[in-house]
């Protein structure tokens, strides 16, 4: 008996020696991070500097990945969706098309999907758009464009826009009203949004009711130091390294990278956008320049709502934080779609 309970006194110590280690993590030089995106943002170290790996498999690792960080519980939405391609540039462009029941047109909302221009597969969020789309409510088209490194800018914007005006040619055909189209994506799919945007004012496109822009990448000319790039250099899974690596994929030429369509926040002009929601993230080396571009939309006379979470680049190991910016997100979207 007396060996028995030495054993468990010691394993009872050595629980709450390893339980303090882990929740020593969350305390860091810009502040506390909830325990999981903590263990997520240690976790993240062990791979070193080693080069980024662009390969097909790499790339259906990594989505795999995201999925299992980002799911949610099963929801019980009356929601149908389908598979379809849009014709494009480059051929047809994967979609999938949420439609909740309606008796009125439904609005749309064209969804864009991050993951640094090279992974992601439009696809990987299917619960929360199942979500998003019963809860606006509107019919949700989520874009599967083309990747880097195999397809280079412009490729991904051709794609994207391709669908945008597919749906404002075709949405009355699939039971929606195509005059009313808000558009959002994350990190690279906040970046194409915004530049999406920027190009169907620049032109005269369909017109947009609204962007949502989250963790958004909004600067990839290398010409401007960030705070939050020193603040968050590396630590937080997502690394300036890593960023480095995926501008050079998505947007070789250099030269290319200080147009507005690649870089949103060196557009002169940015008066004549929709309104727009950007959030952004205090562990995350992308924050200062998504909150730049919300101050100059703001100084340019858009309505625009600028939200930060304490937490890791896409809200990482934090899913009440990544539920409450949905939430927010709803309301915006259902505000400008159905005004």
């Amino acid at each position: 008996m007396r060996a028995a309970t030495r054993i468990g006194i010691a394993l009872g110590v050595l629980t709450g020696a390893l339980a303090a280690v882990v929740w020593s993590f969350t305390f860091t030089p810009l502040g506390r991070l909830d325990l999981p995106a903590a263990v997520l943002a240690k976790l993240s170290t062990l791979d070193g500097d080693a080069p980024m790996d662009f390969s097909p498999e790499r790339r259906a690792a990594a989505n795999e990945m995201t999925r299992s960080l980002t799911a949610i519980d099963p929801v019980d939405v009356d929601v149908a969706f389908e598979d379809r391609r849009v014709p494009g540039p480059g051929g047809g462009v994967p979609v999938r098309i949420y439609t909740p029941p309606s008796d009125e047109p439904l609005p749309f909302y064209l969804d864009i999907h991050g993951g640094g221009w090279w992974m992601g597969d439009g696809f990987v969020m299917h619960d929360r758009m199942r979500v998003l789309a019963s809860a606006v409510p509107a019919i949700v088209v989520s874009v599967d464009y083309r990747l880097a490194p195999e397809h280079p800018y412009p490729a991904a914007l051709e794609d994207c826009e391709a669908v945008l005006r597919w749906i404002a040619e075709e949405g009355a055909a699939l039971g929606g009203d195509p005059s009313r189209i808000a558009i959002g994506g994350a990190s690279a799919g906040g970046n194409l949004a915004a530049a999406l945007a920027l190009k169907m004012r620049d032109e005269g496109g369909p017109p947009i009711a609204s962007q949502y822009l989250v963790v958004p990448a909004t600067d990839l000319s290398g010409t401007r130091e960030w705070r939050s790039y020193e603040e968050a250099y590396e630590g937080y899974v997502l690394t300036v390294p890593d960023i480095e690596q995926m501008i050079d994929a998505y947007v070789p030429d250099p030269r290319q990278r200080m147009d507005p369509y690649v870089s949103p926040l060196l557009e002169g002009r940015l008066e004549g956008l929709p309104p727009t929601l950007v959030v952004t993230a205090l562990f995350d080396p992308l924050r200062d320049q998504g909150e730049a571009y919300a101050r100059r939309l703001e100084d340019s006379g858009v309505p625009v709502t600028l939200h930060r979470e304490d937490a890791l680049h896409g809200f990482l190991g934090s899913p009440a934080r990544a539920d409450r910016v949905q939430a927010m997100a709803i309301e915006f979207v259902r505000r400008t779609l159905h005004p």
